[in-house]
């Protein structure tokens, strides 16, 4: 892994991810014009979706890691073909979940009354799509493994236009309203399924291979593991974001959980980044020697830590400019929120390295451990308090010392793994190492 093709690797991966973020940006602003009810029934769907979004992301991942592994010993057809078939069926399994699950949910949040127009069409076919979400996540997080990055990108940039055409002609020309955006979207994904398979054939996949049990057990192990992980720090700034809520004795005022909910939303964008490091290194590397791993990291310490300490650099000394021009924020409680989080960004850039070398040695159970550990053990103990005295200063270092104790135990957990972990490859014959 040279500079630029690492580089021009990532990128690939973090444009991928960021146009179908902006694809749902799309679906929402489209709903929007349907009025009533509809832009909140989607927002409502989206968050009672938050198993299918985890099990795609977790899904891909250990797909692309697997992949790998697999690679080092030839099988690289045999493993997309089993990684497809099992992606689909994890996809199905999600799909028959929803269907009996996403309506009692929404009625629940909505009203039964508010919910009614909503259920029936628009979620057969969300829960139809989902197979297929799944199934193109995963095949496109194996192009990205196998170095054809440009080929997923170039379906991404595609996905754009063609699901803002599907939408028009579903919800408007044809009148499905706001079932039109779930059907556009669920052929939209089928399609993007059939092209992308496409473009794996090249790599000598030929058709969906059932695995074996062995591999089986150790790709739902693996998944289940990386899903909790995703769902983990979502769930996690959901809670924190209640404790914000709650009538302190202290301080109690809308405005410190005004700012800590732009101060959350801003975070998500500064890191996002970084989150995508650790998905391309958990992806890229298991293709190579163990004994390569240290040296094709090189390239990413060398260029990403200087601009890591830049963007630390510029949020430390712009963050009430950033509070005052885009989130209308100012005062204590964003200001520091800002200022921890750019003295955690050099240990959280350390982290997305650690974090990609344990996925990619498949050390999923351990890894999530960790993080959840952090997130939801020793994270609110500062928040706690921070509220109690109304200290932001003291509140926020929740956004530094879980991140610096979870980045040590890692490091301590890559110390100590073997060379070739057991159970690490998902070897594609029913065996492990």
């Amino acid at each position: 892994m040279t500079s630029a093709p690492l580089w021009r690797g990532y990128w690939h991966l973090f444009a991928s991810t960021s146009a179908a973020a902006f694809i749902m940006q799309i679906d929402l602003a489209m709903v929007a014009r349907l009025g009533g009810r509809a832009s909140g029934a989607y927002a409502i769907l989206m968050r009672i979706a938050l198993l299918d979004v985890a099990l795609t992301i977790a899904c891909a991942a250990v797909a692309a890691i697997a992949l790998g592994h697999a690679q080092k010993n030839g099988e690289t057809a045999e493993a997309i073909e089993k990684t497809c078939a099992l992606s689909l069926a994890l996809g199905v399994a999600t799909a028959i979940f929803g269907f009996f699950a996403y309506p009692i949910f929404l009625d629940a949040l909505m009203g039964d009354a508010a919910a009614a127009p909503y259920i029936g069409a628009p979620i057969v076919w969300l829960v139809a799509g989902t197979p297929f979400r799944v199934l193109s996540n995963t095949q496109g997080f194996l192009l990205h493994a196998l170095g054809r990055g440009g080929s997923a990108l170039t379906w991404k940039l595609a996905e754009i236009p063609v699901k803002a055409g599907a939408n028009v002609l579903f919800m408007q020309a044809l009148g499905f309203g706001f079932a039109g955006c779930f059907l556009a979207s669920c052929i939209v994904s089928a399609i993007a399924s059939i092209w992308l398979w496409s473009r794996l054939e090249a790599h000598g996949a030929r058709r969906i291979r059932v695995p074996e049990i062995a591999f089986v057990r150790c790709f739902l192990s693996g998944t289940f593991w990386e899903a909790l992980r995703v769902l983990s720090p979502r769930a996690a700034m959901l809670f924190t974001l209640a404790l914000f809520s709650l009538p302190w004795q202290n301080g109690a005022n809308g405005q410190r959980l005004d700012s800590f909910a732009a101060a959350q939303t801003f975070m998500l964008f500064v890191i996002g980044p970084l989150i995508t490091l650790t998905r391309f290194l958990a992806i890229r590397l298991p293709a190579k020697a163990q004994l390569d791993w240290t040296p094709a990291l090189a390239p990413v310490v060398r260029l990403g830590a200087p601009i890591t300490l830049a963007a630390a650099v510029i949020l430390l000394f712009g963050r009430d400019w950033i509070g005052a021009t885009l989130y209308r924020q100012h005062g204590a409680w964003w200001s520091v929120f800002v200022a921890c989080l750019a003295l955690s960004l050099p240990i959280r850039f350390v982290g997305s390295i650690v974090r990609g070398l344990t996925l990619a040695q498949s050390s999923f159970a351990e890894l999530t451990s960790v993080d959840v550990l952090a997130q939801w053990l020793i994270a609110p103990l500062f928040i706690l308090f921070g509220l109690a005295v109304n200290r932001p200063e003291i509140a926020y270092q929740s956004l530094i010392w879980p991140e610096a104790l979870a980045v040590f135990l890692i490091w301590l957990n890559l110390r100590s793994a073997p060379e070739e972990p057991a159970g690490v490859p998902l070897r594609l014959k029913g065996r492990v190492q």
